[in-house]
């Protein structure tokens, strides 16, 4: 058991994968709420008949816009005003693409209740949609302005998705729309948390087998989606203090999950040699 120490209210220990246990985040598949890739090959109807179920998609909707939505701005083409809490990306007259708005809350971009709390599959079918619109190929003929928002609206679409299908992003993300960070240090963590994370690092680092690190995988698993049920409680009780603790911890529980897929990769690796 390695020793910690306390200084100015800090709690160290002596393997620096635990202050900072931010790598790979995105590429964590146990967070996604969805298994599904998005296909960028969709038939579609005409572009107006698309715009059309947008609208009618927005205008149904029981939330309340952000600020930035609900600015009144001119279509670059017709010069028509532009109610951007419908058509942030496509002017209705003339349907022509917009500048991206990249400002924009990106609940209001997909389409979706600004909670915690979402489904996945319906996210992933608006994705779809959104990016079947906005692909590059079919602004290929178009003036090159278009052309560049295309680009970006498509970017700022896979950006937007990405971070609210895996919950730990989404959580940050929520925590950002409400003024809040997290901490840069692990001084709101208490010490058997901590002792817990160091013990579970030297077991991954101990492992000798393939079969011990499943077991290994399989608790943190568990223990994210505890995590997980948790952090939407915290949302839904606007507990942002809770919210933020609950991400840190998970944050080291991913960074271990890492670890873990990096020695079973290591063994496999050895075994085939």
């Amino acid at each position: 058991m390695k020793r910690f120490f306390k200084t100015n209210l800090t709690i160290h220990v002596r393997k620096p994968q635990w202050i900072a246990a931010q790598s790979n985040v995105m590429q964590n598949r146990c967070l996604c709420n969805s298994t599904a890739r998005p296909s960028l090959h969709l038939d579609l109807e005409c572009k107006e008949s698309i715009y059309q179920g947008l609208v009618n998609q927005q205008q149904r909707r029981s939330y309340a816009p952000t600020i930035s939505s609900t600015l009144v701005k001119k279509c670059w083409n017709c010069k028509k005003s532009l109610d951007m809490a419908i058509e942030a990306m496509m002017c209705g007259n003339c349907h022509h693409l917009q500048d991206v708005d990249k400002d924009i809350n990106y609940f209001n971009l997909m389409n979706i209740p600004q909670d915690f709390s979402l489904d996945g599959q319906s996210l992933t079918k608006r994705f779809r949609q959104m990016q079947s619109i906005v692909h590059p190929d079919k602004f290929s003929n178009k003036s090159s302005r278009e052309q560049n928002n295309s680009a970006d609206w498509s970017s700022l679409i896979n950006k937007a998705y990405k971070t609210l299908l895996i919950p730990i992003e989404r959580g940050q993300y929520l925590l950002n729309l409400s003024g809040l960070q997290l901490p840069q240090d692990n001084s709101a963590l208490n010490k058997e948390f901590l002792m817990e994370m160091m013990e579970r690092n030297e077991q991954v680092e101990e492992a000798t087998n393939i079969e011990d690190l499943k077991k290994l995988s399989q608790r943190l698993k568990d223990d994210l989606e505890e995590k997980v049920l948790e952090l939407n409680r915290a949302f839904n009780d606007s507990n942002f203090e809770v919210a933020q603790l609950l991400l840190i911890e998970m944050k080291y529980l991913i960074s271990i999950e890492n670890s873990v897929k990096n020695k079973s990769q290591t063994l496999m690796n050895g075994m085939s040699s």
